[in-house]
């Protein structure tokens, strides 16, 4: 499985507060979302506030990332929110 993050188009906050980033898995683009609860209690985000989500995210990407190529493995290289546990 190829797996990478072009960022094409730029991250993003949604409207419950997760950051949603696009994954290219095997050319085909897929929104892959990582919740407030994991860039807290993980990453140090010290609000729910976008801007405060999106510094966070960039910060920590590269982790973020990883964790992401991890999980698209196991579950087949479908859409995938990560949460707090999954950093565990």
């Amino acid at each position: 499985m190829e797996i990478s993050f072009p960022n094409l188009v730029l991250p993003k906050v949604t409207a419950i507060g997760t950051i949603s980033f696009q994954t290219l898995v095997d050319e085909e683009y897929i929104w892959c979302e990582i919740s407030f609860e994991a860039l807290r209690d993980h990453f140090g985000a010290p609000s729910m506030e976008g801007n405060d989500l999106l510094l966070t995210f960039h910060n920590c990407k590269q982790e973020i990332y990883q964790a992401t190529r991890d999980y698209l493995k196991i579950n087949g290289g479908r859409p995938l929110m990560l949460m707090a546990q999954n950093f565990e």
